[in-house]
């Protein structure tokens, strides 16, 4: 038995009298696959990395400042 049986997932067959399953595109593939990971990292990466951006742009700006 192949590994690809075992995963259910992939079955796009309806129970009778249930409507019918709608088959995404590649776009609604990529989206889930690539799209939510990506904005999901860059939030966190603005939330991790993102104040230290804000102190050096304010350390900069005083400096530019100052002379």
């Amino acid at each position: 038995m192949s590994h690809v049986a075992l995963f259910p997932l992939l079955e796009t067959h309806t129970v009778p009298g249930w409507p019918e399953v709608y088959d995404p595109t590649l776009w609604n593939i990529g989206a889930l696959v690539l799209g939510i990971p990506l904005a999901i990292s860059a939030v966190v990466a603005l939330i991790v990395m993102g104040p230290e951006w804000f102190r050096r742009s304010q350390s900069a700006g005083t400096e530019i400042e100052q002379a």
